[in-house]
């Protein structure tokens, strides 16, 4: 606590109001230091800027200017997290200008701090009261629910390239910190995290501060829900898809207090990470496979997929059925772990995913037996091998479960393998196309239906 000086809040911060004041508050944001030669004496000067929020409706952005020494010793005594003291602040109420809003976050109170070295200071907050602002660092400083679906990134490449935008993602997993020396000479610190939403499995997401890499080390996978505010997102060359980048801009709310996060949390729990399992699951939860209209041939469909850039995509295709093995020897079923719908050991029952969230939690692992089929189809410009039947698909075309269909001699199962087999088909697919992880195209089949030969003289591709 600061003595011999009044406490005040943002709130009553107005023009007139002296220097001769503390605040007490929490940091929801903080860049690294800068620094520059200075206009008068050419020496070098310094600045931290960090975000300051002691209310849910007030937060602002601080600056600390003075030496490269003053400066890079003081912003080391705190952390994005930390209950600090800020004296004698002066309130700037000059408008930003629209380069300075460029660089800083998007705050509520209409005036900037600045702590300078000669006349201000900034120190932990020593009273028993900071876990009263705690809370606070849980708040969105925007709405809680304008962020864009990760899908809705992926799918608008064009038109989001360089903005910034809000996302509310889970962790999914974190690379190591690195350390990268600039052009200048100046080592930076780094960190690459991947997450995930309910509509899409990835987006690549950079740190380039030290405080949030290392703020990163308590993240955890499935666990940690982020709500990202101004979050840039750009076209990554190398790696072919949609990234983000946390700027000067940015704010990073851990495990927001909102009924979107909490629901985000359920989902990532539960959700698959293997690119098999994620094309299973959206798939199953396609709405409508019948909205598919888009006719693609298979040689079509095949580069389509090979040449990646490209987020999932679905195709009508018009083919013949090939390679239905429901009678040989290839199983037609699969036991997999309810959690992160991969195949669990047959001898053991137990989930070989060292990644699945029942490794970690200790709960009794759930499983569920269903149909695993998957079949080749032909037409005249290629075929597309591996296509997985969604289950529910298998169910309607062989008209029984999977434990019915167990029970069924040879001989029923042939007979129900030729209604399809070297039949021409309306066959609706999802493709998960190649990526940097991903070195061969998954197909799933969401809905199969035999085809009259006008339907398919009509609609069949040239190529």
């Amino acid at each position: 606590m600061s003595r011999g000086i009044k406490r005040m809040y943002l709130r009553d911060i107005t023009p007139s109001t002296s220097d001769d004041y503390f605040l007490v508050g929490i940091v929801i944001a903080k860049q690294s230091p800068r620094s520059f030669p200075s206009k008068r004496d050419n020496t070098e000067r310094s600045v931290c800027n960090f975000t300051f929020r002691d209310s849910p409706s007030h937060y602002v952005n601080i600056a600390i200017w003075g030496s490269s020494d003053y400066v890079n010793y003081t912003t080391q005594q705190f952390h994005i997290g930390d209950v600090v003291d800020v004296i004698s602040p002066k309130a700037n109420f000059n408008r930003s200008s629209e380069q300075e809003s460029k660089f800083q976050p998007a705050v509520t109170c209409p005036f900037t701090l600045t702590l300078n070295e000669k006349f201000s200071n900034i120190k932990m907050h020593a009273l028993e009261d900071c876990a009263q602002f705690l809370p606070l660092l849980r708040l969105p400083t925007q709405p809680p629910t304008d962020f864009l679906l990760l899908q809705d990134i992926h799918a608008n490449s064009q038109a989001l390239c360089g903005k910034f935008i809000n996302i509310l993602v889970a962790v999914q997993s974190l690379n190591a910190v690195r350390q990268i020396t600039t052009k200048e000479g100046k080592l930076l610190e780094s960190r690459e995290i991947t997450v995930i939403d309910q509509s899409h499995s990835k987006l690549y997401v950079q740190l380039w501060d030290a405080d949030n890499a290392y703020r990163a080390e308590n993240w955890l996978p499935r666990e940690t829900v982020l709500f990202i505010a101004n979050l840039r997102v750009d076209w990554n060359e190398y790696k072919k898809a949609m990234t983000g980048t946390v700027t000067s801009r940015t704010i990073i709310t851990e495990n927001p207090s909102t009924t979107e996060a909490n629901a985000l949390k359920n989902f990532a729990r539960t959700a698959p990470v293997k690119p098999r399992a994620v094309l299973t699951q959206l798939a199953t939860n396609y709405p409508d496979p019948n909205s598919i209209t888009n006719i693609m041939s298979c040689r079509s469909v095949w580069e389509k997929a090979m040449t990646g850039g490209c987020d999932n995509f679905t195709a009508l295709v018009y083919a013949a059925l090939h390679d239905f093995d429901i009678d040989g020897l290839k199983p037609v079923s699969v036991t997999k772990c309810k959690y992160c719908g991969l195949p669990v050991s047959e001898e053991t029952f137990t989930c070989v995913n060292f990644d699945c969230p029942v490794q970690s939690s200790g709960e009794m692992m759930q499983c569920e037996t269903m149909f695993d089929v998957t079949v080749k189809i032909a037409d005249h410009t290629g075929s597309l091998n591996n296509c997985r039947l969604i289950p529910s698909v298998t169910e309607s075309l062989l008209r029984c479960n999977v434990t019915e269909f167990e029970s069924l001699p040879d001989e029923k199962r042939t007979l129900l393998k030729w209604e399809y087999l070297l039949q021409q088909c309306k066959i609706r697919l999802m493709v998960l196309p190649v990526t940097r992880e991903l070195s061969k195209p998954l197909f799933s089949i969401l809905s199969l239906e035999k085809v009259n030969v006008k339907e398919l003289a009509v609609n069949m591709p040239m190529i």
